[in-house]
């Protein structure tokens, strides 16, 4: 098995694992070392490289924080199915109109009511390095999948 076939497996369990879940937590660190969390709404699904992507503006702490340091973590929960999906990654902020058209989805106008012309509009590129989750009652140790 090539190593991009196995990539492909990787990015396609984890794209299992969180199909049915829409938001997820953020996790970054502020300017005085303190984590700091909010819930992100996925924009699509991950794409073939193994990012999620988010909207977001350039005018948050989590803008902030991603600019001084990018390493974030995202975790995704759907208890009724217990399952727990924390993925370590590196957050970009990325200025794009082509990329913003394109993970553009309607649901997002409930927190954007601009859409595409909300002023400070970005894209949050969360590239994973590493994911562990947790689907089953029974099982207290988690399984990894290393993107």
């Amino acid at each position: 098995m090539t190593t991009s076939t196995h990539r492909e497996q990787q990015i396609q369990q984890l794209r299992e694992l969180i199909t049915d879940i829409d938001c997820g937590m953020l996790t970054t660190t502020d300017q005085d070392g303190h984590l700091h969390s909010c819930p992100m709404y996925k924009s699509g699904d991950i794409s073939a490289d193994g990012a999620i992507w988010f909207f977001t503006s350039a005018n948050t702490q989590k803008a902030d924080d991603i600019k001084r340091n990018q390493q974030v973590n995202i975790s995704f929960t759907s208890a009724d199915q217990q399952r727990y999906v924390s993925v370590s990654a590196t957050g970009e902020l990325i200025k794009d109109r082509n990329k913003m058209q394109e993970q553009w989805q309607p649901k997002l106008q409930n927190w954007l009511p601009k859409g595409l012309d909300e002023p400070e509009l970005v894209l949050l590129k969360v590239n994973m390095h590493k994911v562990d989750y947790w689907d089953s009652p029974s099982s207290i140790h988690p399984q990894t999948i290393g993107v």
